[in-house]
């Protein structure tokens, strides 16, 4: 053992982030020695929060380990919190990302996808605008499209954005038939939003066509 390691196993946690604050050298050995000796903690945030994910814990441990590794290297900006607190909301942010990344979602069409962040677009404008969260009729007023079209938006939305992290709750999840005859303008549009919905739900056929010829033409090796 070094004599710098000897010294940092000599010091407690908080001496070491106090010694990592100050000092410009040595940083990544300083480092080493937290990251060895808070490994722990995603093993705690595994069982503390994500015991029923369906997920193997090996899986979530390696998930966390960059959270951890960014409590870490950034805890100058923790705000005051514990190191161990800080990390383990870091860990519980990576692990819940990778248990939604790994999930298939619903398949919802591009354009009705790309038609939703333009709403949350037009909220945060109305926002800033206000002051306030805009209310539905603002927000129909605001895109042109009736109050019944964007519940169907919101309706697919809730299925976008929302995963169950308990895998038995999942069976739960939001799976809503949309009905896209109802997203129509609310005032008369030169190009109302329902040709172009027709246009662009074409073309996303067109491109899974082509998408299969290609495949056709062109299947992978066997080899």
């Amino acid at each position: 053992m070094s004599t710098a390691e000897e010294r940092f196993s000599k010091l407690d946690l908080e001496e070491l982030l106090s010694l990592l604050s100050t000092t410009s050298t040595e940083t990544d050995a300083i480092r080493e020695h937290i990251l060895r000796r808070t490994t722990h903690l995603m093993d705690e945030v595994v069982e503390e929060s994500f015991p029923q994910s369906g997920f193997p814990q090996e899986e979530l441990f390696h998930a966390g380990y960059l959270g951890l590794l960014n409590a870490v290297y950034n805890f100058d900006l923790s705000h005051g919190k514990s190191f161990h607190n800080y990390a383990k909301n870091l860990i519980k942010g990576e692990i819940r990302q990778h248990i939604r990344d790994r999930l298939k979602p619903l398949e919802f069409p591009r354009w009705l996808q790309d038609l939703n962040r333009q709403m949350e677009t037009a909220e945060e404008r109305l926002l800033q605008k206000t002051g306030q969260l805009p209310s539905l009729s603002e927000l129909a007023e605001a895109v042109n499209i009736t109050e019944e079209g964007i519940a169907e938006i919101f309706k697919a939305r809730k299925a976008l954005n929302y995963v169950s992290l308990k895998e038995e709750e999942r069976k739960n999840d939001p799976a809503p038939t949309i009905d896209l005859t109802k997203i129509v303008g609310k005032h008369p549009d030169p190009f109302p939003i329902q040709h172009r919905i027709r246009i662009a739900s074409a073309l996303e056929k067109l491109d899974d066509l082509q998408q299969f010829l290609l495949k056709s033409l062109f299947p992978p090796s066997k080899s």
